[in-house]
């Protein structure tokens, strides 16, 4: 005989195993890049929407059900920070191209490639 205590378990566990919620927008920040047009911002704001959301669902179905709306969340950010930087948006935080600190007691690396000289 089943008790009545472990069916409204596996019940419970069931229904709220289906609560997990797919991503509809990120919850990061992205800015236009030098020299774009707010309509450009915003087709690459679509395009990079519809592409985090085809990666995020990917993931999960490699990763499998076990994942929390959390983590799922996390994969699509992840996707459409990738996406809009890509195309030449900025990212508040990412910082391009600072050299980094040069090692302790030595001398900082040359800033460029060795000039070549013409023949």
């Amino acid at each position: 005989m089943v008790r009545p205590a472990r069916v409204f378990l596996f019940v419970t566990l069931g229904l709220l195993g289906g609560c997990t919620t797919v991503p509809v927008a990120p919850s990061v920040m992205a800015l236009p890049g030098s020299g774009k047009s707010l309509e450009q911002f915003h087709a690459d704001d679509a395009v990079c929407r519809q592409w985090a959301t085809q990666q995020e669902q990917a993931t999960a179905a490699v990763a499998g059900q076990s994942y929390g709306s959390g983590m799922r969340q996390r994969w699509y950010d992840m996707a459409y920070m990738q996406c809009m930087y890509a195309k030449g948006n900025q990212i508040p935080g990412v910082v391009v191209g600072s050299p980094p600190p040069p090692p302790p007691g030595g001398q900082a690396p040359p800033a460029g490639p060795p000039a070549t000289q013409a023949p």
